[in-house]
C-alpha cells in the first residue's frame, strides 16, 4: 500500500544551470584522478545544482505534509498537520516588471497564474507561471496522483476538485 504521495513543484535552478550543472559534474569526474582537491568540489557543486528541486511530500497514514526544498536526499522545509484536503485551485495576479538601464527603462506587464493545495489548515502554492493552460495540466496531475495512490481503509478526506479563480465568476476544472 502506498501511503505517501511525492509531486515534483519544479527545480530550483533555471534550465542553463542545470546543464552547467552537467559540465561541472563531467569537469569534476575527469580531474578526480589529477587534481583531486578541485575535482571533488566541482562534482559536488554540479550535483547540488543537478539534484536541487522543490517538493510536496503527502503522508496519508501520519496525515502530514511537508513542503520542501529537496538537494541529493536532503530536505530543508516546512513540515505540518492536516485534517483533510480541501481542494486544488488557481488565481491569477497582474504584475509589472520594470527593467532600468543607463539610457533608459523598460515596463513589461503581465499576467502570472498561482496553483495551489488546500489542506483544512492551510494552502500551499504549487507553482507559478504565466501561461494558464500549464498551470492547469499540472494541477490535473497532482488530481490524478490524490485519486490514484489513496489507502481506501483511511479516514482522509480528500476532495481534488480545481476551482479556476482567474475569471470574474468561480468555475470549477474536470
Amino acid at each position: 500500500m502506498k501511503n505517501r504521495i511525492h509531486i515534483n513543484l519544479g527545480y530550483y535552478f533555471p534550465f542553463i544551470m542545470r546543464m552547467l550543472g552537467i559540465v561541472f559534474c563531467i569537469a569534476g569526474l575527469a580531474l578526480l584522478l589529477p587534481q583531486v582537491l578541485l575535482g571533488i568540489p566541482l562534482l559536488l557543486l554540479g550535483l547540488l545544482i543537478i539534484t536541487a528541486r522543490y517538493r510536496l511530500e503527502i503522508n496519508l497514514t501520519n496525515q502530514t505534509y511537508h513542503d520542501h526544498l529537496w538537494i541529493a536526499g536532503f530536505r530543508k522545509g516546512k513540515k505540518a498537520k492536516f485534517g483533510s484536503i480541501d481542494g486544488l485551485f488557481l488565481n491569477k495576479n497582474q504584475y509589472s516588471q520594470t527593467v532600468n538601464s543607463r539610457a533608459s527603462s523598460m515596463t513589461k506587464y503581465g499576467t502570472e497564474y498561482n496553483a495551489y493545495i488546500r489542506f483544512d489548515v492551510d494552502d500551499v502554492h504549487l507553482l507559478s507561471n504565466d501561461n494558464k493552460a500549464k498551470v492547469v495540466s499540472t494541477l490535473k496531475k497532482v488530481k490524478a496522483k490524490l485519486t490514484s495512490d489513496i489507502i481506501l481503509s483511511t479516514h482522509l478526506t480528500i476532495n481534488t476538485t480545481i476551482k479556476d479563480y482567474t475569471e470574474e465568476e468561480l468555475k470549477e476544472i474536470d
